[in-house]
């Protein structure tokens, strides 16, 4: 429904994975589910779905990071599928100049929206509501005047399944009084 939908209002790419240059600019990098591309003043990114099988939890990351991080948001530009069928969605983000932040200073920061160092080998993070992780210096950076800034992160709703104190549970089950 989504590419039938995006083909209809002209934000489809067909084989992403090659156009993409092209269109949006030079790889910068590329992560476990994203690769980043130079587009002037922006940042480009083709988000896959391989952490999160169904783009309604892509989409939830990306509403759950804007809403956490604000100054970094991400916004939905288009979506996509590479020459194997992969589906992919579009996101544009400013490009933000600064330095590596160490991940004293990280932590420091993260605990100080409220969440608790859950494993300090792939910088997890949790309260009982939302699951922070993939908090290195890679994704998270420091401004010239000293803001941190969270460019990039795994960003999910807690639930038990996780296993790092979540209370939330998924459902598309809403009921209206």
């Amino acid at each position: 429904m989504i590419e039938q939908w995006a083909r209809a209002v002209g934000c489809w790419t067909d084989n992403v994975d090659t156009e993409f240059e092209n269109i949006f600019g030079i790889q910068l990098a590329e992560g476990g589910e994203a690769h980043v591309y130079d587009n002037g003043a922006s940042i480009v990114k083709r988000i896959g779905l391989d952490y999160f099988v169904l783009p309604m939890l892509a989409f939830d990351r990306i509403t759950l990071h804007n809403t956490l991080f604000p100054s970094t948001k991400m916004t939905v530009i288009g979506y996509g599928a590479t020459t194997e069928g992969e589906f992919q969605i579009l996101v544009q983000q400013q490009f933000i100049h600064g330095s590596l932040v160490s991940e004293v200073e990280i932590q420091k920061y993260v605990e100080s929206l409220g969440f608790k160092l859950i494993n300090p080998k792939n910088w997890t993070y949790a309260t009982p509501h939302l699951y922070l992780s993939d908090m290195h210096d890679e994704n998270v950076i420091k401004t010239p005047q000293g803001n941190i800034l969270v460019v990039d992160c795994d960003i999910r709703i807690n639930t038990p399944e996780l296993r790092c104190g979540g209370i939330r549970s998924l459902t598309n089950d809403v009921r209206l009084k």
